[in-house]
């Protein structure tokens, strides 16, 4: 029984002090991830790609740089090359 209760305080021990087991925390969404941009082509369509080189952007004329939120938020879908 006294080995049992040694072993369980060292184990304690070891992972109060030692660090080998990462705090279980939910991550937080950094700002940066808030603040994804993407592009959309405002004339033409309703998709938004995350690269400006997209094969959807081809016969866009104008290009625009927005936020993933603004784009979700006005009803602007991923464009199907990207998926």
């Amino acid at each position: 029984m006294k080995k049992i209760r040694r072993a369980m305080a060292l184990v304690a021990v070891s992972f109060t002090l030692g660090g080998m087991v990462e705090p279980l925390t939910v991550p937080t969404p950094t700002a940066e991830a808030k603040a994804t941009k993407v592009w959309i082509a405002p004339n033409h369509g309703k998709k938004y790609h995350y690269d400006k080189h997209c094969r959807g952007l081809n016969n866009a004329g104008k290009l625009k740089h927005v936020t993933l939120k603004w784009a979700k938020h006005t009803h602007y879908k991923l464009c199907g090359w990207e998926k």
